[in-house]
């Protein structure tokens, strides 16, 4: 029984070019979300020690 997706797998390699362009937009989106997630934490941190300014911010639990 001969599987027809042996057929449309193609059998040439990835250009490098291509290779460095997906890393470095992965590289791009990761560090973009950790400069969002550590602005938005600061955020709220801050947002927070302005609403309970009475509370010490180094609770140790």
């Amino acid at each position: 029984m001969n599987n027809s997706f042996f057929d449309i797998d193609p059998d040439d390699k990835v250009p490098e070019s291509l290779k460095k362009a997906l890393v470095s937009e992965i590289d791009t989106l990761r560090n973009t979300f950790e400069i969002v997630t550590l602005f938005v934490s600061n955020f709220f941190s801050a947002a927070e020690v302005m609403i309970n300014p009475d509370k010490p911010n180094d609770e140790k639990k």
